[in-house]
């Protein structure tokens, strides 16, 4: 019973977050929702920070409705989304490429926002070239899914907060990138 009322809470939540109009968001319509819902497991999370073993049960669940929106309402496609460029990291045959996306216009901090991490092939540098960290930029491409599995992580390694939602990181593949 206690588990049902949790997820009807986080239900709640989630359409009051996608239905209210926050004009600071920037993004296609699929963004600016998969923000907000984000947003509204992780306010879900962090309201129950006293309730150790209701937390644990909401970040679950956020993980499994994550990974599941991601595939089902997002076709594990994202198209034109407005991101800042926070990261290249230079590596032997790959360059790694982190973008974020905030939670709170309030704040952009990498830490408090959504990050796309992409490992792009050197043959295939030429998308990021010429970008620099901070450009605003508009990101085209595709969630990686591993044998039906979604990765969600902590960008931060869990230093700033124990829930995943406050700093998560997909792993995406780019296939196109706007200036």
């Amino acid at each position: 019973m206690q588990n049902m009322r949790n997820f009807i809470i986080a239900g709640i939540l989630f359409i009051l977050a996608s239905c209210g109009q926050n004009t600071e968001l920037q993004g296609p319509a699929d963004q600016i929702r998969f923000v907000n819902y984000v947003k509204a497991i992780r306010d879900s999370v962090n309201a129950s920070e006293q309730d150790k073993a209701n937390r644990s049960i909401l970040l679950d669940k956020g993980v499994i409705s994550t990974k599941a929106y991601v595939k089902d309402s997002l076709a594990l496609k994202f198209n034109s989304w407005q991101v800042t460029l926070v990261e290249i990291i230079e590596k032997p045959a790959s360059i790694e490429i982190n973008f974020s996306i905030p939670l709170d216009p309030s704040n952009k901090s990498a830490q408090k926002s959504i990050i796309l991490s992409s490992m792009l092939d050197k043959s295939k540098q030429e998308i990021i070239q010429g970008l620099k960290v901070g450009d605003q930029v508009k990101i085209s491409g595709n969630f990686i899914e591993k044998d039906g599995f979604i990765d969600i992580d902590s960008y931060s390694n869990y230093k700033f907060s124990k829930n995943v939602f406050d700093n998560p990181e997909f792993k995406v593949e780019i296939k196109a990138v706007e200036k």
